[in-house]
């Protein structure tokens, strides 16, 4: 069980790295089509599946976060073909549901970076909507 002060800490955090995101995120001009990228709950092996796929191949390193937990879970790593699945255990199901665990991406894309996060949902549900910034 997370402790009060704890969760206040992780809800902040969530709350500004949203901020952040949205307010860098007015890239209407901006294609991202080419990429993908979700996070679903498994329930059978207590874990989450993190995927990302980049069609145009360009993207090269990534930064994954997962918020909202007893503690971040983060991993810095090279990606080739532009792709990476991550199973990520998880030990409990958020108190608060899913929305206070978001999923964060920093992609090295070509000559830039690209920031993405989405919310993690279950098998039996639609994958959450990605908010893009760079």
């Amino acid at each position: 069980m997370i402790a009060p002060r704890n969760f206040l800490i992780i809800l902040i955090a969530t709350i500004s790295v949203s901020v952040v995101i949205l307010l860098n995120s007015n890239y209407e001009n901006e294609d991202f089509s080419n990429f993908t990228f979700d996070a679903v709950y498994l329930k059978d092996s207590k874990s989450i599946l993190i995927t990302f796929n980049d069609e145009n191949q360009k993207s090269s390193f990534v930064i994954l976060e997962i918020l909202g937990m007893e503690e971040t879970f983060h991993e810095e790593f090279e990606i080739s073909d532009s792709k990476f699945t991550r199973l990520v255990p998880i030990d409990n199901i958020p108190k608060y549901g899913w929305k206070t665990t978001p999923v964060t991406l920093e992609i090295t894309y070509d000559e830039s970076t690209v920031y993405m996060k989405t919310e993690i949902h279950n098998e039996d549900q639609i994958s959450s909507p990605i908010i893009f910034g760079k």
